[in-house]
């Protein structure tokens, strides 16, 4: 069988790849060098001529996803939203998030689980990023709470923050431990939940 030859961006992106798949597998003290040149298929001399060692794939690894998300976050802050309240673009934008974490579960699971350890700069960049969406939800929240759409009394940073603790513990308690998560479900019951809260609407049933 002839070798296939891969430009020097996808064979790095292959060996990303398995290593990701085992860390989410093993672990990252189990896992070793000759685990992910197993996964990728690949000669022990190709995977040093594009890392060093376990720990430096695994830092490119947390670069991978802060790349990502970081991404997904500004796409979804430069798109123009709508002045109204809306519960199917909020739905939408909820679904996003969601899908983003479902395709990407091996790499979340590995990120949540043992990155801050590997990386001490790790927490900083989390905290970078989630107070750039924290504003970015407070600012939106503030605008809606200007057109009488949403209770002034509702404090917007304190709404950040619940949103932000809605999120981790969906992603954490939920989509990590469920090989088949039902996204629509859960985003239908997240968008309820947060424009209606649990006290009964009419129509709903009571018993």
């Amino acid at each position: 069988m002839a070798r296939i030859v891969l430009d020097k961006e996808t064979r790095r992106q292959q060996l990303l790849d398995a290593a990701i798949k085992v860390f989410a597998r093993k672990g990252y003290v189990e896992t070793s060098i000759d685990d992910i040149i197993t996964e990728a298929e690949v000669a022990r001399g190709t995977f040093y001529l594009y890392f060093p060692g376990k720990k430096e794939i695994f830092l490119a690894i947390i670069d991978h996803y802060f790349e990502l998300l970081t991404d997904l976050v500004n796409r979804l802050m430069d798109e123009e939203w709508p002045a109204h309240l809306d519960r199917a673009r909020f739905r939408e934008h909820v679904l996003t998030w969601l899908r983003f974490f479902a395709h990407h579960r091996d790499l979340a699971k590995v990120i949540y689980r043992e990155a801050t350890s590997i990386d001490p700069q790790l927490e900083a960049r989390w905290n970078r990023l989630r107070e750039t969406m924290k504003d970015f939800l407070s600012e939106r929240m503030h605008v809606l709470q200007e057109d009488g759409q949403v209770r002034r009394a509702l404090d917007p940073y304190a709404w950040a923050l619940f949103m932000e603790g809605i999120f981790h513990a969906v992603i954490c308690n939920y989509i990590l431990q469920s090989d088949q998560p039902n996204l629509d479900w859960l985003a239908d019951q997240w968008v309820d939940f947060v424009l209606w809260g649990i006290t009964p609407r009419e129509g709903d049933a009571l018993c």
